[in-house]
């Protein structure tokens, strides 16, 4: 018998070996993929889908990763009429953007979408659980909280209602919107100060309703006074929107 292997028929055989195990990887993967969306199991879960989950979603889609978003479905601009000073989304609606977002992470296919709101998680031996508000429970390697942030109203009648619609939070995202028209800046001190500075050039009507008394000092009160910006100290009780 002749032990010898010719290089060929070691290639041959060495790229037959190959196959073999590529092809128990490749089928094992894709049924794991199956089994981990049946039994709520995922490399990770991301709480929150805005813009930031859905990113965050979308990097791990291309990376093949088995991934669940939960999101609740009540985002933190959902009062904001229109996007600006975003390029290529200038004027659009956040939740067009959201939605446009949402379709293209959907593409990939290890990426799911769960209308849900998380309410609890912890550490497992494997990884974390968490559960939503419907007694669900879902389990995953990673955690990613990409919920953003919450905006805190003072207490103010009114305020809440008119919060990314007549009350502006950024000048540089609503502000050119309202050029040329009488507005109130509702903040105190330094920041009242910084804020008049960027808005100035937008509107020659300012007032400053600053809650507190003897806020500025006395080179800011000089600028201000230069520039036409009066200064109200009194408390704010309450904001009407008309129109």
């Amino acid at each position: 018998m002749n032990n010898k292997i010719s290089r060929r028929t070691i290639i041959k055989q060495g790229g037959l070996a190959l196959v073999a195990l590529a092809i128990p990887y490749s089928l094992t993967a894709f049924t794991k993929f199956n089994s981990m969306t049946d039994n709520k199991i995922f490399d990770v879960i991301i709480i929150g889908g805005s813009y930031a989950g859905l990113s965050a979603a979308m990097a791990l889609g291309r990376s093949m990763k088995n991934v669940l978003i939960i999101d609740s479905g009540f985002p933190c601009n959902q009062q904001t009429p229109h996007s600006h000073n975003f390029i290529t989304h200038d004027g659009e609606k956040p939740n067009v953007i959201t939605q446009k977002a949402k379709e293209q992470v959907l593409n990939y296919n290890t990426v799911k979408f769960h209308n849900g709101f998380a309410i609890g998680g912890k550490k497992t031996q494997k990884g974390f659980a968490v559960t939503t508000d419907k007694n669900e429970l879902f389990k995953a390697k990673k955690l990613v909280f990409a919920t953003g942030v919450k905006d805190i109203m003072p207490n103010i009648k009114g305020f809440s209602e008119c919060w990314g619609i007549s009350v502006i939070h950024c000048p540089y995202c609503h502000g050119y919107e309202f050029r040329n028209q009488k507005t109130g800046i509702l903040a105190n001190g330094e920041r009242a100060f910084h804020i008049a500075s960027l808005v100035n050039n937008l509107t020659d009507n300012l007032t400053v309703l600053a809650s507190e008394k003897k806020a500025f000092s006395e080179e800011q009160l000089a600028k201000l006074k230069k520039n036409n910006i009066q200064i109200i100290e009194k408390d704010v009780q309450e904001i009407q929107h008309e129109n």
